[in-house]
């Protein structure tokens, strides 16, 4: 009867091992997924046309950070640069070159969200007082704190 508890225990340390290893290689949490937001589209090609607006004023949850990451940025960039996992799953676009605009809250990403803008200093960060305008070409997203 000893012998089987032994190896019952053994199979057990040996499952828990497995585990914990797979934790550390394939990562503990889930990655955000990309997604596109029509309502947030919109607000930004008003936007480019007129005065600087706040971009916490065209979004509709809480965030503190937004990074903007071009067209092809790989997944594990983009994660190493916010800190936590994120998969941009390319959505069908009328933009030659989308961007992934990653927001945070305390740290952590809250929303992946693929918009047809370019990617103003791509990977930069930029705190909620950003705003957003059309720059000097009034067609060209432009970032400016």
């Amino acid at each position: 009867m000893r012998t089987v508890h032994k190896r019952v225990a053994a199979v057990g340390c040996g499952a828990a091992v497995v585990s914990v290893v797979g934790w550390y290689v394939f990562g503990g949490e889930t990655p955000l997924a990309s997604t596109t937001d029509q309502s947030l589209q919109r607000k930004l090609d008003a936007a480019v046309k007129g005065a600087p607006v706040s971009l916490a004023a065209l979004t509709g949850f809480a965030w503190d950070q937004v990074r903007v990451f071009g067209y092809g940025t790989d997944d594990d960039a983009i994660s190493d640069a916010v800190g936590d996992p994120v998969q941009w799953n390319v959505a069908s676009s009328s933009y030659s070159g989308p961007s992934l605009w990653v927001f945070l809250k305390d740290g952590e990403a809250v929303r992946a969200v693929q918009l047809d803008a370019n990617a103003p200093a791509p990977g930069k960060s930029w705190p909620k007082n950003v705003k957003v305008s059309g720059g000097p070409h009034r067609n060209v997203v432009t970032l400016e704190e």
